[in-house]
């Protein structure tokens, strides 16, 4: 079974993740187009999805200070 593709934004999400490597939820909102840029908290709400983490794309790397940092799963 062919696995679910991922939305836009979550494509998005990921291409960051791949260019920047281990980022928190700011450093990817801020990496993608300035232009339609989606807030914050949108960005942190599909990063949490349990949907994208199911998929096996983002797991949680670990904590810098009180930031939460994450990385693509491969």
């Amino acid at each position: 079974m062919a696995q679910p593709r991922l939305s836009k934004l979550e494509l998005q999400i990921m291409e960051a993740l791949w260019t920047r490597g281990p980022c928190s939820v700011r450093e990817i909102q801020e990496q993608l187009p300035v232009r339609n840029r989606p807030a914050y908290t949108t960005v942190q709400t599909i990063i949490y999805r349990p949907q994208i983490r199911a998929r096996g794309h983002i797991e949680t790397e670990g904590r810098e200070n009180r930031t939460q940092v994450f990385q693509d799963e491969t």
